[in-house]
C-alpha cells in the first residue's frame, strides 16, 4: 500500500512538472484568462487535458508505433504551425483594436475548449512526453500491478496537470482585476508573440525532417 501511495504522489508530481513550463497551452490559457476571466482560461486547460487523456489511451491500446510514423509527425507539425500562427496573429491583432477585450471568448464556450484540445494534440513536446517520459514511467510500476491500478496511477498524472491548470486559471483571473485595459492589451500582445515564436520553432522542426 505504501508503495502505491508513493507511486501516486510520484505520478501527480510528474503531471505538475509537465504542466508548469510556459508553452502554447499556458500562453493560450493566460490570453483567454486576461480576456474573459477564469472560465475561458479553465476551458482551454480542460481541452488540453482531454488531448492528454487521448494520448494516454493510445499508449494503452498499443498504438504508439503507428503514431511514430513520419507522415503522422509531418501532419501534426503542419497543423500545429497553422493553429499557433493563427492564434498568435489573432491575439496581436485583437490587442491593438479599440474594442474592449474583456468580453472576448464569453460568446462561445466551445472555442477555448477546442483551442486547448488542438494545441495540446498537435504539440510535439506533449507527444514526446506521453510516448517517452510517460512510457518510461510505466516501467517503474511493479509488473504484478493490475491493469486497472496502472490506469489509476496514470490518471494521477492527469490530476497533477488539472491542479496546475486550476492554479493558472485562478491566478490570471484575479490578476486581471488588478490591472487596466492597457496592460491587458500588452500582455495579450506578448502572448501572441510567444505563440508565433512556438510556431516558428515548429516550422524549423518541420524543415529539419526534410533535410
Amino acid at each position: 500500500m505504501n508503495e502505491i501511495m508513493i507511486l501516486s504522489i510520484h505520478f501527480v508530481t510528474l503531471g505538475i512538472s509537465l504542466a508548469i513550463p510556459i508553452g502554447p497551452v499556458k500562453l493560450e490559457m493566460i490570453k483567454h484568462g486576461l480576456y474573459g476571466g477564469f472560465w475561458p482560461s479553465w476551458l482551454v486547460g480542460i481541452g488540453a487535458v482531454c488531448a492528454d487523456i487521448l494520448f494516454m489511451s493510445f499508449i494503452f491500446l498499443g498504438l504508439s508505433p503507428f503514431l511514430h510514423e513520419r507522415w503522422i509527425t509531418v501532419c501534426m507539425l503542419i497543423t500545429g504551425i497553422m493553429m499557433l500562427s493563427y492564434l498568435g496573429i489573432s491575439s496581436i491583432r485583437n490587442s491593438v483594436t479599440s474594442l474592449p477585450l474583456i468580453e472576448e471568448n464569453k460568446k462561445d464556450v466551445k472555442k477555448p475548449f477546442w483551442t486547448g484540445f488542438v494545441i495540446a494534440l498537435m504539440n510535439p513536446y506533449n507527444f514526446m512526453f506521453w510516448f517517452g517520459v510517460y512510457g518510461g514511467s510505466l516501467q517503474s510500476i511493479p509488473t504484478a500491478t493490475s491493469e486497472l491500478l496502472k490506469i489509476g496511477l496514470s490518471f494521477c498524472i492527469i490530476v497533477g496537470i488539472i491542479l496546475w491548470n486550476l492554479n493558472v486559471a485562478f491566478t490570471v483571473h484575479f490578476f486581471r482585476t488588478l490591472i487596466n485595459d492597457f496592460t491587458i492589451r500588452w500582455l495579450a500582445r506578448l502572448a501572441g508573440i510567444g505563440l508565433l515564436a512556438f510556431s516558428s520553432f515548429l516550422t524549423y522542426k518541420l524543415f529539419t525532417l526534410f533535410l
